[in-house]
């Protein structure tokens, strides 16, 4: 069973049961940015940004009318259904490919120099140093 989409195949029930998933990790990281005492949120901020992207990539590239319990038809059709999906598709990978990285840099890069990352620290020239 699916809607014979290149990346969104799955139909309509899943794609609720997906989008649950991710409000529910949001809720997650909410409650983990909140009790976090650390002065460095700002990797934190990026992770809320990658929720909200990926979340509206789901639900945009998944709208669909449902016709039964387990089938339902993409709400685009040609050119744009072709367009959505490279904009899904295109985003959707870029998103899994680079946060991860950057988050890994963002805690390896000061460990392996044994410093904080410039824009965590101030200037020479602004502190006067």
């Amino acid at each position: 069973m699916s809607t014979a989409k290149e990346y969104a195949e799955l139909e309509w029930p899943i794609d609720i049961a997906i989008a649950l998933v991710w409000i529910v990790f949001g809720i997650n990281m909410s409650g983990h940015h909140q009790a976090a005492r650390a002065p460095h949120v700002r990797l934190d901020l990026v992770l809320h940004r990658h929720l909200g992207d990926i979340t509206i990539l789901h639900v945009v590239n998944s709208i669909e009318l449902p016709v039964s319990l387990l089938k339902s038809y993409p709400v685009y059709a040609g050119v744009q259904d072709a367009l959505v999906q490279w904009w899904y598709g295109h985003n959707a990978v870029g998103f899994f490919l680079t946060t991860p990285f950057l988050g890994m840099m963002y805690y390896y890069l000061p460990k392996a120099a044994d410093r904080p990352i410039f824009s965590y620290r101030s200037p020479s020239f602004i502190s006067g140093r």
